[in-house]
């Protein structure tokens, strides 16, 4: 009940904050062009431009810059020639889509694509590792690289704090939580009465066995070495109740890691239920990180691609006004996020003629807010 409870308060948060930001697209203004085009008329020119490119030979270009610029995110790397920022950016987006898609909504999407999904199976536990540590990776590269190689060029915000903290809060919860459940007796025993079909002691003793040996359980009953033919016996029990659904843990290699670590502790931290408290701790934090997507710099994964398929198939010049001023607030939002574009800024370029800065400046580099970059957007343009 808590569960579905939080899912649907954060989901609720997170459409309003979707609706807000699409409310500022459509109903505000920044740059050059008409003003207090009313928003329905902005609206309404919107859904006419997207109709006209889906159906028209611009269909070819909107895929082909969604696969390279939005997928590949190959414009990072040739407007910035910065490889460590395009390599942070791929792990950290292709690792957190592919999580959410094969495990956080492992019910719709995976299991629709693969009928005998289950995530306690094989490619998945691998998989789900594999993805976890690409952001991992990321956000140590993103670390290094605004704390070491880019030290002093970049304006470390709250908001920075926030993502990084967020996002290695969802993974880390999520590694020690399949480590836990790994080693637990509890969730071993669990298995055992919803899918197993050992009745005698003998059976059970033999099961049980093999899931020591073979699966990292950690038992306070059923102590090592044991003989070959309760092993054999519990392999037989094993792949007649628990092979259909239950890959050996090893695959999940950060994660059995972390169990094979933990083994000496694994009886008390299974008494006093330390998985459920990393349960909580785990979906708590994907639920507080969605309720927080659209307020947040993290949205810039929505706005930036937007922006990049529009101005793919935009004729410059020959837009209605309409779009023009619609377009131009898409282009912010995402800018005020990002470092790649100020070097081609003119907002950036003029403002820095005019300070005669030598530093970067911008809302992501440093000497002004978001609020008074987009402001400073506005001057220039009625300039």
């Amino acid at each position: 009940m808590f569960f579905n409870i939080a899912l649907y308060v954060s989901l609720i948060i997170f459409i309003i904050g979707l609706i807000y930001k699409l409310w500022t697209w459509f109903h505000k203004d920044v740059g050059m062009g008409e003003k207090e085009i009313s928003a329905y008329k902005r609206l309404f020119s919107a859904i006419k431009g997207i109709l006209a490119t889906v159906f028209s030979g611009k269909i070819v270009t909107l895929i082909k810059v969604f696969v390279l610029d939005v997928i590949l995110q190959l414009r990072i790397l040739k407007d910035s020639e910065d490889r460590i920022l395009w390599i942070m950016h791929i792990l950290i987006f292709v690792g957190f889509i592919l999580l959410l898609l094969m495990h956080a909504l492992g019910n719709i999407v995976t299991s629709y694509l693969f009928p005998e999904y289950q995530s306690t199976l094989n490619p998945f536990l691998f998989l789900r590792n594999l993805f976890g540590l690409f952001v991992i990776v990321g956000l140590l590269l993103a670390i290094v690289r605004r704390a070491s190689l880019k030290r002093g060029q970049f304006r470390t915000t709250g908001m920075d704090y926030y993502v990084i903290v967020i996002l290695a809060l969802i993974v880390i919860s999520g590694f020690l939580l399949e480590a836990a459940k790994i080693s637990s007796y509890s969730a071993y025993q669990r298995m055992v009465e919803d899918y197993a079909s050992a009745t005698e002691d003998s059976e059970a003793q033999a099961l049980e066995a093999f899931w020591v040996v073979n699966f990292g359980v950690v038992s306070p009953k059923t102590q090592m070495p044991f003989s070959a033919e309760m092993l054999v016996q519990g392999k037989e029990l094993h792949e007649m109740s628990c092979a259909s659904c239950h890959s050996r843990p090893q695959s999940a290699f950060i994660s059995y890691g972390v169990s094979k670590a933990i083994k000496s502790i694994a009886l008390r931290v299974d008494r006093v239920r330390v998985d459920t408290l990393l349960w909580y701790i785990h979906f708590l934090s994907c639920f507080v990180g969605l309720a927080y997507l659209a307020f947040s710099k993290m949205f810039h994964v929505f706005a930036t691609p937007v922006s990049l398929l529009i101005n793919a198939v935009t004729e410059i010049g020959k837009e209605s006004p309409a779009n023009v001023a619609t377009r131009q607030m898409i282009e912010l939002d995402g800018c005020s996020h990002g470092g790649i574009c100020h070097m081609e800024c003119p907002v950036w370029r003029k403002r820095q003629e005019r300070i005669n800065r030598s530093k970067p400046f911008g809302p992501m580099l440093g000497y002004v807010s978001e609020k008074d970059w987009k402001e400073l957007g506005n001057r220039f343009y009625e300039e």
